[in-house]
């Protein structure tokens, strides 16, 4: 099926199909360093190709929103041209672009995520949409844990993936390759990252940190080298599949 993207259309078109439409998905991003080894940008299109992506699966059931470009990247603001919001910013953001597609009658919106550092602010707008403005909201990542199955030992990755590594941009090669740079390189790692691993002292807590300071001195995690386009693919359908299971219960049970 072809996916209704919002910004391919004029508003009677729109207009004539609202019917069909079961729900939103709006892409959520931001704008920070990827280390040396992909764009700015890396979150914002792998989430808005995403869509693009779960889209043909749902023909006008979905309207796909243009994407949201910033999001939080407090921890990332050492190294050059990163932009942040400030939570509240981000938070007010994420409600109104939701207030306002209920008032065209879409009854449910699904925020689909690509930068980790966004998902605490998110789970806090989900409850502000339904307990203050009883609007049904759901988020989910598109990587990370929901794709994790996929990863063996036998492909080699490192133990500290992520961020700007090879499992962030083998799923990069496959949704927008364009932001993907040719000569990557390996992590510079911080030897205590302190919230990640087995020894890490915030493992099962958290606290504010520096992405320089306390995590990788180059801003990537992982060895990006071992990024491919095939584990692109397999792991990009892990979560395109497990997306589409979420998003059919919310049209058929919520």
């Amino acid at each position: 099926m072809k996916p209704l993207v919002l910004d391919e259309h004029i508003w009677p078109e729109i207009e004539a199909i609202l019917p069909e439409i079961e729900l939103a998905l709006i892409p959520v991003g931001s704008c920070e360093q990827h280390g040396p080894n992909s764009t700015y940008n890396t979150d914002t299109a792998r989430a808005y190709g995403f869509c693009k992506m779960i889209g043909e699966r749902f023909g006008n059931q979905a309207l796909i929103c243009p994407p949201i470009t910033y999001g939080i990247s407090s921890h990332h603001m050492m190294f050059s041209g990163t932009i942040t919001l400030r939570s509240e910013t981000f938070i007010s953001m994420l409600q109104d672009i939701a207030i306002a597609l209920t008032k065209h009658g879409i009854k449910r919106v699904v925020y689909i995520n690509g930068h980790g550092g966004n998902a605490a602010a998110l789970k806090v707008t989900m409850d502000i949409l339904k307990y203050e403005y009883q609007i049904d909201a759901y988020f989910s990542n598109i990587d990370g844990a929901i794709y994790a199955e996929g990863i063996t030992p036998e492909m080699g990755w490192s133990p500290k993936r992520g961020h700007a590594s090879e499992s962030e941009l083998s799923q990069a090669l496959a949704i927008c390759p364009e932001v993907v740079r040719e000569n990557r390189q390996k992590g510079d790692l911080v030897e205590d990252f302190i919230i990640r691993g087995p020894g890490a002292p915030f493992a099962f807590g958290g606290c504010s940190w520096d992405w320089k300071r306390d995590a990788s001195r180059n801003g990537a995690l992982g060895d990006a080298r071992l990024a491919n386009l095939e584990d692109g693919i397999r792991l990009n359908t892990i979560a395109l599949d497990k997306v589409e299971r979420m998003l059919k219960f919310i049209i058929e049970k919520r």
